[in-house]
């Protein structure tokens, strides 16, 4: 089975994210797709599998980025599940997210003459806390191996 990537650059100085316009296909075996199948109605447990899994991280080292060993990025689509809102959520974002959000995170609006403007706000500083979580670090790996000659 093969899946589709579109990941989001993170600039740790800015507290930024840049969307990366490339899509990126992996190949999952028949186990992997088994388990991206179970997963795939629980969007941030998919997201966790991925974030958390070796093979991942060693094809973004392999085939995606190369060059950057100390890249940070986020997965921001995967196979048309939009993980978007996470970045890019501003309060005048669509209803969708807004709800989303709320209920997410358990923000109860008072009543509706309510600014959603503060409401927006609200989302805004528990979702800083969310996007640190969904980063991913591309770090090389670093030998410990010891010389049998040394010791």
């Amino acid at each position: 089975m093969q899946i589709n990537f579109q990941l989001v650059t993170y600039n740790e100085e800015l507290d930024t994210f840049e969307l990366d316009e490339n899509i990126y296909p992996l190949e999952l075996d028949e186990e992997q797709s088994k388990t991206y199948e179970l997963l795939k109605p629980i969007d941030l447990h998919l997201y966790n599998w991925f974030q958390e899994s070796d093979f991942f991280l060693n094809w973004i080292k392999e085939e995606v980025y190369t060059e950057d060993v100390d890249k940070k990025f986020a997965i921001c689509d995967i196979n048309n599940i939009s993980f978007r809102r996470y970045y890019f959520f501003k309060p005048s974002s669509g209803d969708v997210h807004y709800e989303y959000f709320k209920k997410m995170f358990d923000i109860f609006e008072e009543a509706d003459w309510q600014d959603r403007e503060d409401v927006g706000r609200a989302i805004l500083k528990e979702l800083k806390v969310k996007r640190q979580e969904l980063v991913i670090e591309q770090k090389a790996e670093t030998s410990t191996e010891v010389n049998e000659d040394e010791v």
